[in-house]
């Protein structure tokens, strides 16, 4: 599918995201998580050691809520399908948000462990700033 052009350029911003990966019980797993795009894909990186690694790899249905600092009712709703998940990109991915996002070298929490590079290729994205009404405030 095509990245509507709105959606494309809240990238430009600090987003703010949550990844939902099934659980081998059938239950939802949600984590806060760093996303940019690249080609036709939302990407993201992660350790062989977190749940949503074993997850993933098990069930690649995955969904996204994506928001931006500035108005948290900016909202897409992704829904899709893990492609890859590469040894290859996923520190250099972090350490990329860590000084875009925090101003340091390199993400700190990386200290001796495998990431990945984890791409997303989306079936649906939904806008949700399409049903706040015009003039509302935004608190």
């Amino acid at each position: 599918m095509e990245m509507p052009k709105k959606f494309i350029e809240m990238f430009e911003k600090d987003v703010f995201a949550s990844l939902a990966t099934i659980m081998k019980d059938g239950s939802p797993h949600v984590v806060p998580v760093w996303v940019g795009i690249e080609d036709k894909y939302i990407i993201t990186a992660g350790g062989m050691e977190h749940v949503r690694h074993a997850n993933m790899k098990r069930e690649p249905r995955v969904a996204l809520t994506i928001s931006t600092p500035e108005n948290p009712y900016e909202v897409y709703l992704v829904r899709g399908e893990v492609v890859s998940m590469l040894e290859q990109g996923g520190k250099e991915f972090l350490d990329q948000e860590a000084r875009r996002r925090w101003g340091t070298s390199e993400y700190p929490f990386q200290r001796e462990k495998e990431r990945y590079l984890i791409r997303i290729l989306p079936d649906k994205i939904i806008d949700t700033s399409t049903v706040i009404p015009a003039g509302a405030r935004i608190r």
